[in-house]
Order: structure tokens, then C-alpha cells, then sequence
């Protein structure tokens, strides 16, 4: 199990076995690099620890624990979280500002706590069979427990195909969960109980009090002291720098806190229409670091898909995880550390989606027959955009805010079920209604749904493409305080009818060019259309995938082949639909399910 996953841990390995406990460690070295061995114990040796991350307050902790006379015998972080909990208990880890999945044995209450971050950056998996309970940094290593074993979760098919996740503690492997971000669990006996949550992601904070200006200031500080607490380490650290403002505005704070010149790292596509190099050149010119740039064939990323599928352990929900991988790549080579832009959409308000359920919401007084007409109108214009508002207008209110994030209409989905099958959204719609118990704007309903769903597997793809070439990715807006802080602002402050992440980019136009800064949302794409329409490798595998009997078990097959056909000849756009069809193939064949 432990050795499955090296690539999360080059550096060094260790073991711990008491009776029927077993706990192993890959560690990647990142701080105290002589001695953070793990597993590792108290000086009394009551508590043990396997732990996955950085705590960025450990510093300011540990002198907290040594006033209080608390010994130390390493520099690490690790040390810091055994000595927390030798004097909280359980309640430690709601102390803790970090990326962070860690198991603590107590072998005085001969008990196991499993506890992940708020947010969700590091993934911790687990099962409980008649035999015991097994938990893992990646599914992977469980199967090679032989205590549970790999097989397909039928009824979790009709979500992924619409959202191309399935969200919440359960996974497209049956019997295989995923602790929830912000929880902990405990086990006695090799029994688990039930995950309970630690903090919660769907209770508003305290409303911000002050004015914009006070909010551009506010956010401004926060982001600093973020990026230099997630730069400490005793190892060559760099950012992800694709051009657009989130990553930019991290790589231009980070430059300034450096005190020398940093690496950045972008990955571009053949195709010009995706290509957003130049940007990134832009940014790294601006910032003065030393960026690097890699490119990324039609024929290397289908080559890549297989074993970045079996890397992500499920099939891969976002198409650029291919290039963040090869970015990943080209980056192992100077630094062991980078830091990203991820989770500013979320706590901003920066997807161009959310203005879909602002703007039908004007519409709410208008009949609903007359809706529908309306609706119809807009999903027959040339603008994809206006497509997409007819869309949802035809749909109820709550229906909007629960698709916002599905990256395929839900009911073309569902032509490809196999008769019988209906989606389970039960962990969606519960926290949907959980967030429209404590907001009002719809804004911040989607946003905070995205929070513990589509943020989650975008933080999934960060952690699982990176650690595969021994790489760990930090996330300054995911920084305890920035979620905090963010989550307080109003709506207004986040997004208007014509501005989206209106604070953060007042604070990016003090770092960034004006280009940058106010460029049109990209998103990273992907050119899966016009690939899937080619006669190339990726429309290859599109076909390989159609004519799988063994795909028959799960979808509808005449219904995919005829999806494939007509964005063969260019009737139509399929490719939201192909793409998870096709990654549901290859993420079958890996893992002989």
C-alpha cells in the first residue's frame, strides 16, 4: 500500500505496526529535511502520526506548546500536530492552517483519528469491510490492501456523466469514500464511526463591515500574509503562472516576498485559439521571474490520458489535467514546491455561470409558459452563451443552482443512461438547501455549493497531477484567512452585473498590467472539439470507446455512436458528452472494473 504511492514520497519511507494497527509513510521533504521522519511519536509514545501536507501556523503553535512546556526534538511541522493534539485532543485540528490528511493513533484510548482540510487540497480515501477499516492518500494503495477491492458503483454513473465528479463522501468505486473536507473521523476497533465536521464550509462568517476601499485593503493584506506563509520551506519553490489574473496576482506577490528571482511555469497548446502563452509571458515579465514554458502535441496527451486516469484514480473530470501534469513535469526539474490560483473563482464570484441564475432571477414573476417560449428563443441564438441562459430559463429555480456546474445538459446525460438509471444527487440537493437556509443572493448560493463540490475536484486534479512527479501544490486563496476573509464580503463586492471579482482585481491592477487584469475569462480550455471531429489519436480513442462492448454495461451504446457520428461530421457538438464517455472507458480498463 505504501509503496504504490512513491511518487507522492521519494525522499524517504517508514512503517508502524501495533497489533492489528498499521500505518505507512512516503514523505516528500519539504521542511527540516534531516529529521521529519515519519511515522512519527510523542516522546511518551501515546501518539502517532502519518501525515500528508504543510501547516503554515505551525511556527506560531509550536511556540504556543513550548511556552506551555511542551519539548521539541525536530523542526517539522509533523511535531507540531502530535504535541497540539497531546494537549487538545481532538479539537487540535481545528487549529490548523494548512493543506493537510493525517491519520493520529492514540495508543492510550487505542483510537484512530482521520482528519482532512477544510477545504479539501489533500484527498484521504477510505473503507470499511467486515476485515477492518483501510484508508490511503490515493484509492489505489486500498485495493492493495486486499481488504477491499476495485469495483464499479453503478448508481454514481448518471452524476458523473453530468457533472463529471460525483460529489460528497462517495466515490465511483463502491464501498470506496472520500473524507469530507473539514471533517474528522474516528475509529475504535477497526470500526469507523461517522465523519463529523470540524468546520463548516456552508456557515456564512461575520458580514464585512467596511467599505470597498476598506475590502480591496483588507484582501490586499490577507493574500500577502497567505503567499508568505505558504513559501516557507527548505526546498526550491516556484508558481504556476497561466496568464490569467488568479495566478498571476499569487506569482506577483510571491516575487515581491521572495527576495530573488522565482520560477514560473505555463503550458500552452498547438491550436492559437487556446493558446494563452503570451499572457503568461506578460505576467512573468512583469513579476521579473525566470519562466518556463512547455507544449503539449495532440498525440502526447492522448498518449498521457491512461496513466494520468490510473495517477487520478478516477477518470479525469477536467481535460487540462494532461497539462498540468506536463507542467508538473517541466517544473520537478528546478523546485519541489509551487504555488497556484486555485480557489479564487469560488470565493470571488469569477465564473461567468453565476450570472446565469442572477439574471433569470429578474424573470422569476414571468409565467412559466411564457418563460419556456422565452427560453426557447435564446437557446436557437449563434451566441453559445445565450444558449446556455435559454437553457436554464426553462428550468425551475432550484434546478439552476443545482446544474450550474454540470459541465454536460443534464438531459442529454441522460440519454446515454442505460433504461432504469436515474441520478443520485442526494449530497448536492441536501447542501443545496443547507446554503439556502444561510443566503439569499444566488451568487452566493452556487458559489458555496461549488465550495464543497466542484472546488473540491478542481483541488482533486491539483494535488493528484502535481504529486505524481513529486511536486506539492500550495493555494494562497485557500489560505484560512482568505476563506474567511472572502466569504464575509458582500455579494457586491465579489461581482456585479458587469464585473466579476471586482475586489480582487482592484487588487491585482496594484501588481499586474491593466492587460492582464481585464481579459476575458478563459478557463484553461482544452480543444477537445475540433480533436474529437479529426482523424487523429484523440478521435481514435472516441471511437475505440463507442465500440466497446463492455461499455454496453453502463451507457447506451447506439445513442454514444450516434453522438460520435454527428460530431464526426460536424452536425453537432458532443464533446461534453464524449469526453466523460471516453474517460469512463480508459478509467475502466486501468482499473479492470
Amino acid at each position: 500500500m505504501r509503496d504504490l504511492v512513491t511518487h507522492r514520497g521519494p525522499d524517504d519511507a517508514g512503517s508502524f505496526v501495533e497489533g492489528p494497527l498499521g500505518l505507512g509513510h512516503r514523505r516528500l521533504s519539504i521542511i527540516d529535511l534531516g529529521s521529519g521522519h515519519q511515522p512519527m511519536q510523542t516522546a511518551d509514545r501515546r501518539f502517532t502520526i502519518v501525515f500528508n501536507g504543510e501547516i503554515y501556523n505551525y511556527r506560531e503553535l509550536r511556540r504556543e506548546l513550548e511556552a506551555d512546556g511542551f519539548l521539541f526534538s525536530t523542526q517539522s511541522d509533523t511535531e507540531v500536530i502530535l504535541n497540539l493534539h497531546a494537549r487538545d485532543g481532538a479539537t487540535a485540528v481545528a487549529r490548523l492552517n494548512g493543506i493537510f490528511a493525517y491519520a493520529l493513533w492514540d495508543a492510550s484510548e487505542r483510537r484512530l483519528l482521520l482528519a482532512r482540510d477544510r477545504a479539501g487540497i489533500k484527498p484521504l480515501y477510505y473503507a470499511t469491510t467486515a476485515a477492518g477499516l483501510v484508508f490511503a492518500s490515493e484509492i489505489k494503495s486500498l485495493f492493495a490492501s486486499d481488504i477491499v477491492h476495485a469495483r464499479l458503483d453503478h448508481t454514481r454513473v448518471p452524476e458523473y456523466l453530468m457533472f463529471r465528479q460525483v460529489a460528497g463522501p462517495e466515490t465511483l468505486f463502491a464501498g470506496v469514500r472520500s473524507l469530507l473536507p473539514g471533517h474528522v473521523l474516528e475509529a475504535n476497533s477497526g470500526t469507523a464511526g461517522h465523519p463529523t465536521p470540524y468546520w463548516n464550509a456552508l456557515e456564512m462568517p461575520k458580514p464585512f463591515a467596511g467599505s470597498f476601499t476598506d475590502a480591496v485593503e483588507a484582501v490586499d493584506r490577507a493574500l500577502g500574509s497567505a503567499v508568505r506563509r505558504q513559501m516557507i520551506a527548505d526546498v526550491p519553490l516556484g508558481t504556476f503562472c497561466s496568464g490569467g489574473i488568479d495566478s498571476s496576482l499569487v506569482t506577483a506577490v510571491a516575487a515581491r516576498n521572495a527576495g530573488g528571482i522565482i520560477n514560473t511555469y505555463s503550458v500552452g497548446f498547438e491550436d492559437p485559439a487556446y493558446d494563452e502563452s503570451a499572457y503568461a509571458r506578460l505576467a512573468a515579465s512583469a513579476c521579473g521571474t525566470k519562466h518556463h514554458e512547455i507544449r503539449i502535441s495532440q498525440q502526447e496527451y492522448a498518449d498521457a490520458l491512461p496513466r494520468l486516469i490510473w495517477h487520478h484514480d478516477l477518470p479525469l473530470n477536467f481535460a487540462n489535467s494532461v497539462h498540468i501534469h506536463a507542467v508538473s513535469v517541466l517544473a520537478r526539474r528546478e523546485v519541489t514546491v509551487v504555488l497556484t490560483g486555485e480557489g479564487a473563482d469560488e470565493l470571488f464570484g469569477g465564473y461567468p455561470r453565476y450570472y446565469i441564475p442572477r439574471l433569470l432571477r429578474y424573470l422569476d414573476a414571468v409565467p412559466r409558459t411564457a418563460l419556456r417560449a422565452i427560453g426557447a428563443t435564446l437557446s436557437r441564438s449563434a451566441d453559445h452563451r445565450l444558449r446556455k441562459l435559454g437553457a436554464f430559463a426553462r428550468r425551475e429555480p432550484l434546478e439552476r443552482l443545482l446544474f450550474n456546474c454540470a459541465t454536460a445538459d443534464p438531459d442529454a446525460a441522460r440519454t446515454l443512461l442505460r433504461e432504469g438509471k436515474v441520478p443520485e444527487l442526494g449530497y448536492r440537493t441536501g447542501r443545496l438547501n443547507t446554503v439556502l437556509q444561510n443566503v439569499s443572493d444566488p451568487v452566493t448560493a452556487v458559489a458555496s455549493l461549488d465550495f464543497v463540490t466542484y472546488l473540491v475536484s478542481i483541488l482533486d486534479r491539483q494535488d493528484k497531477m502535481s504529486m505524481a512527479t513529486s511536486i506539492e501544490a500550495r493555494v494562497p486563496f485557500l489560505d484560512n484567512e482568505m476563506i474567511d476573509l472572502a466569504r464575509s464580503l458582500p455579494i457586491g463586492y465579489r461581482q456585479n452585473l458587469r464585473h466579476r471579482k471586482r475586489v480582487l482585481k482592484e487588487v491585482a491592477l496594484r501588481y499586474l498590467p491593466a492587460d492582464i487584469v481585464n481579459r476575458r475569462k478563459s478557463g484553461f480550455g482544452v480543444p477537445l472539439a475540433s480533436w474529437f471531429a479529426s482523424a487523429g489519436p484523440m478521435a481514435q480513442l472516441v471511437r475505440e470507446t463507442v465500440n466497446s462492448a463492455d461499455m454496453s454495461e453502463v451507457l447506451n451504446l447506439s445513442t454514444l455512436r450516434r453522438y460520435a457520428d454527428e460530431h464526426g461530421t460536424g452536425a453537432a457538438d458532443h464533446s461534453d458528452l464524449l469526453w466523460p464517455a471516453l474517460n469512463l472507458w480508459l478509467w475502466r480498463r486501468e482499473f479492470k472494473v
